[in-house]
């Protein structure tokens, strides 16, 4: 108040005239008590100070019908496994054959393992690719067993099958891993080939010491 009132005292007259906004009291007085501002009114987008008007609320946002929604998002816990797929579809092509294929995991626990795959294809090159001698439309198959035995062994065998006009190709691998230590494995395999068409079986084993880097 001492200030609105040497204001009024040694200020022009303009400032003792009262405001349109505050006609009962002094210019002086309703400029000290804030009820008059001699601030200019904002009418930008951006307003110094933050601006005196309340903004707009925002438009309510329409969701697009033909948009695609938003895949659930699976647990991190709770009781519950991981969904994994246990068939699917696969095409394969090369110099030797091309063709399309069909597999599925007939048993998966923690011990056994069973996948089964049948195709079929057209052979480009004889007997590449584990294939028969002859160029032409084949039928594939294959099935693949896996058995833990114990805590550092497992049992692998896979029998592939491969018959057209005229042949039949048969491979038989089976292989004993067997940990020695975490990133050492002994793996000792048989591999018997055969070709119905000539009547020719090739038996191949081997032994190896591998390391997992």
């Amino acid at each position: 108040m001492v200030a609105a009132f040497w204001l009024a005292v040694l200020m022009p007259p303009v400032f003792v005239q009262p405001f349109p906004q505050a006609p009962e009291v002094p210019a002086a007085i309703a400029l000290a008590t804030g009820q008059v501002s001699l601030q200019r009114p904002c009418y930008t987008l951006a307003c110094l100070q933050a601006g005196w008007h309340r903004p707009a609320p925002p438009l309510p946002v329409r969701r697009n019908p033909f948009a695609m929604l938003r895949p659930l998002r699976a647990a991190r816990d709770g009781l519950g496994v991981r969904a994994t797929q246990r068939d699917w579809v696969a095409s394969d092509g090369s110099n030797a054959r091309f063709g399309a294929r069909y597999g599925i995991e007939a048993i998966r626990d923690p011990d056994t393992e069973v996948r089964i795959e049948v195709g079929s294809g057209y052979r480009l090159q004889p007997y590449a690719d584990d294939g028969i001698a002859h160029i032409g439309p084949v039928a594939r198959g294959s099935l693949q067993w896996l058995q833990r035995v114990g805590d550092n062994a497992r049992l692998v065998q896979q029998v592939r099958v491969e018959t057209g006009p005229g042949d039949t190709f048969v491979r038989n691998s089976m292989a004993l891993d067997i940990t020695l230590m975490p990133n050492w494995t002994l793996r000792s395999s048989v591999d018997v080939r055969h070709h119905s068409a000539t009547d020719d079986t090739a038996t191949q084993g081997s032994l190896q010491l591998r390391y997992a880097f």
